[in-house]
């Protein structure tokens, strides 16, 4: 499907404007290349909003980034950052999820996580690929030094930070990277080149993780890096062989994985090769498509037939959003702590 336009234009809203004050500044003829923006893309505004923009705009297509809710225009929002108090009755809201709650103040939602497509409103598109990012270095071959976990070190599943799995790492000659996000500097999760295995094992409750995306595995695929990941929905949803990944849960079972790849380099180089395969589905032409196949049709109606309703009747349709919003934040935050464990086993 070939979209040159949409049947309307669409404001992508950023609300933390002052991180993103040159975007505003730029003339529309020369809008960035996300990929020169990868060190600054952090937060789910960042990922959902920012990127969305420009990879539509870059495209020609006639999207607009705000620093407001235009009145009687669809207006996409990082939903986790919109509030009560934003008032948003008088545009068309589209909320991007994220790991956020269901965006109960939205007219439609975007979300990143097949379970959460729940009503004819929610709309699943894949989260952007990893802009920027360095694939790993062909001429590591199979070589397996450098294990990495890419993201906040407190996400990281406790018993893979310990002291014993490190010493044990060594004793494979292995060394366990954790790629955190510096207070103050650039965040550097698209640099591959020197990671030999990718690493993400998060001890999620089981509602909590059924709002995650694939990216870790997504992204381990474009990079050329073999991943050992948790139990996660999203990963098993695309899971179609063994070599799309190897889902571990502890410790003796990451050490197995990489004394098995150590002992049999065609696995890794297998592995290598099909993630290659897997991930062209989630190229970012692919990506765009999604993109405009949702505002130009289940959005563009949904859009059309609120034009239609007057004022009155958006404003009185907020009002049970409002409740809806506070239920569904409270329960959001209830089971990030509460439930059942998916690595562990545990119950919180």
């Amino acid at each position: 499907m070939n979209f040159s336009s949409l049947p309307y234009p669409v404001n992508f809203v950023v609300k933390y404007t002052q991180k993103w004050a040159d975007l505003f500044c730029s003339p529309e003829s020369s809008i960035p290349d996300p990929n020169a923006l990868c060190t600054r893309i952090r937060t789910n505004e960042d990922s959902w909003i920012v990127l969305t923009y420009l990879h539509l705009k870059r495209r020609n297509l006639n999207v607009f980034i705000s620093d407001r809710f235009v009145p009687g225009e669809i207006c996409v929002v990082s939903s986790p950052d919109l509030g009560i108090r934003d008032l948003t009755f008088n545009s068309f809201m589209v909320g991007c999820r994220g790991d956020g709650s269901k965006p109960a103040l939205c007219n439609m939602a975007i979300v990143q996580n097949r379970a959460n497509v729940e009503s004819a409103t929610d709309i699943f598109i894949p989260l952007w690929p990893q802009p920027g990012l360095i694939p790993r270095l062909k001429e590591r071959g199979n070589t397996i030094e450098n294990i990495v976990f890419n993201g906040y070190e407190i996400n990281l599943y406790a018993p893979f930070c310990s002291s014993e799995f490190q010493q044990e790492l060594e004793n494979l000659g292995v060394k366990l990277i954790i790629n955190g996000s510096p207070e103050n500097g650039p965040v550097m999760w698209h640099d591959y080149s020197t990671n030999d295995l990718v690493l993400a094992v998060r001890d999620l409750t089981e509602k909590d993780a059924l709002g995650k995306p694939a990216s870790k595995l997504v992204n381990a695929w474009s990079a050329g890096v073999p991943a050992l990941l948790g139990p996660e929905p999203a990963f098993r949803d695309l899971r179609q062989s063994e070599l799309d990944y190897i889902e571990v849960k502890t410790p003796k079972a990451v050490l197995e994985a990489i004394q098995r790849l150590k002992a049999q380099p065609e696995t890794y180089q297998k592995m290598v090769l099909n993630g290659f395969r897997r991930v062209q589905e989630f190229s970012v032409d692919n990506i765009i498509k999604q993109w405009c196949q949702a505002l130009a049709e289940p959005i563009a109606e949904n859009y059309k037939r609120w034009k239609q309703s007057s004022q009155i009747i958006h404003a009185a349709e907020f009002a049970p959003r409002i409740f809806k919003h506070k239920v569904a934040s409270r329960q959001a935050a209830y089971n990030r702590f509460h439930g059942y464990r998916i690595v562990s086993g545990r119950y919180t």
